[in-house]
């Protein structure tokens, strides 16, 4: 389980989900930050990318494949994200679809 804030970020590899990332790795806050992507391979590829651009940053990357318009895909994503880290503080949900927000919000409330 993590101690720093858990966020994640979908539609994180390009774009402004992306400069949310280094924004995020750019601070002087360490975060766990979840890179969220409908393919993982392009998800790891950016944190590898971020990852070299701020090698000193305390923040820690994860990469989570996550594509909000698939049902399954966020029950997966959930279920990743409550194993591996117990918890998500922050979503920004730049994807634009709030039904992983409200299927975060809802699972998290009743099975957390």
């Amino acid at each position: 389980m993590s101690s720093s804030q858990v966020v994640l970020v979908t539609g994180a590899n390009t774009g402004l989900g992306y400069q949310i990332i280094r924004a995020l790795c750019g601070s002087a806050t360490a975060y766990t930050i979840l890179l969220g992507g409908r393919s993982v391979l392009k998800a790891q590829q950016a944190v590898q990318s971020a990852s070299e651009e701020f090698s000193s940053s305390q923040s820690k990357l994860f990469p989570i494949q996550i594509d909000i318009e698939e049902d399954d895909s966020i029950q997966r994503a959930f279920e990743e994200v409550k194993n591996k880290f117990g918890r998500l503080d922050v979503l920004v949900n730049n994807a634009g679809n709030s039904t992983l927000a409200v299927a975060f919000r809802s699972s998290i409330s009743l099975t957390m």
